[in-house]
């Protein structure tokens, strides 16, 4: 059976598809609907055990893939700023399209991994309590600028009998409280539902024997790594997370640089729990005092954060608690 490839390249309304032989020649090609019924009527006829097809990891990849999943066919996720520097052409659904399908068939695809439904879960749980958390320090912030500007300035320990005191301060105010309130409330259940699941995880409940990781750190490092054995050494995990600074070199000079390229959670979730950490074991301790004496406190902070992120790699990998030395 020959083998065939696919794409699609991936809008809100509609999918440019295309599928091509090893040789070059195109079977099909069309913009279609992003609804199933055309997604398998564009397919259909032929045959899923030959047929691969190529997507981009943007932010509506998930859906198309679930779709072609069902139909049994076989997806590749691509990087696309890996693509973009392959490729450097102009780019259009129809130019997008043929350029995955035809790196798919060379086997130059920047495949990314794909994580189980599991991970999906893991991920999208913490990243939306971290959000609803960002949005309530930032109207914390918001209300003590209303009261700096009238020069009501005094400690707030947001407990209920504050508030109550905030909303009848200014009408202003007072509707940022109510909306305050209303996050808080919508805080508390996802935190449940956290603690629930780390509290069953075995994975979990590893990585919580490390001073500074909680029931959310655990979770949301365990959704940001997912299969610890793509990471072959701990350097890599930790590149991964953009901890680490990379080295552009050229000739004889080289010098370092900071990797973008990164995965923003697990750098944040690990920035955040390195600060307790701290305060919690000797060992993060005694690190911490001897990189911030030669540098900076962020540096000493990114140091444990790195340091951290390295004993979770053993520690997942080899199934273990963590033993502080």
């Amino acid at each position: 059976m020959e083998q065939l490839y696919g794409a699609m390249d991936i809008h809100k309304e509609t999918l440019r598809g295309i599928v091509r032989h090893g040789d070059g020649t195109i079977e099909r090609e069309k913009t279609i609907p992003y609804t199933r019924e055309a997604i398998g009527k564009f397919f259909e006829g032929i045959p899923s055990p030959s047929l691969t097809i190529a997507i981009e990891a943007c932010g509506l990849w998930r859906g198309v893939y679930r779709i072609l999943k069902e139909m049994g066919y076989e997806v590749a996720l691509a990087n696309p700023l890996k693509v973009r520097r392959i490729a450097d052409v102009r780019s259009t659904d129809k130019v997008d399209a043929r350029l995955l399908s035809e790196l798919l068939s060379k086997n130059f695809l920047p495949r990314v991994y794909i994580p189980d439904e599991e991970i999906l879960m893991m991920r999208d749980l913490t990243r939306h309590r971290a959000r609803l958390v960002r949005q309530q320090t930032s109207l914390k912030s918001r209300i003590k600028a209303f009261l700096a500007m009238d020069g009501n300035i005094f400690r707030i320990t947001w407990n209920k009998k504050d508030l109550e005191h905030l909303k009848t301060i200014d009408p202003k105010i007072a509707n940022l409280v109510h909306i305050l309130e209303a996050i808080e409330g919508e805080i508390k259940p996802v935190k449940k539902e956290i603690d629930m699941i780390a509290r069953t995880n075995y994975r979990a409940g590893l990585l919580q024997t490390v001073p500074g990781i909680g029931s959310f750190g655990s979770l949301m490092i365990l959704g940001e790594i997912g299969d610890i054995r793509r990471f072959k050494r701990p350097k890599s995990l930790v590149s991964y997370a953009g901890l680490c600074r990379g080295i552009k070199q050229s000739g004889n000079t080289s010098h370092s640089v900071r990797i973008k390229a990164c995965n923003k959670w697990l750098k944040w979730i690990m920035y955040q729990c390195s600060g307790r950490a701290i305060m919690k074991d000797g060992r993060y301790t005694g690190h911490f005092s001897r990189v911030k004496r030669r540098n900076d406190y962020k540096t000493a902070r990114r140091s444990i954060a790195r340091k951290m992120l390295t004993d979770v790699w053993h520690m997942l990998t080899k199934e273990e608690p963590f033993r502080s030395s």
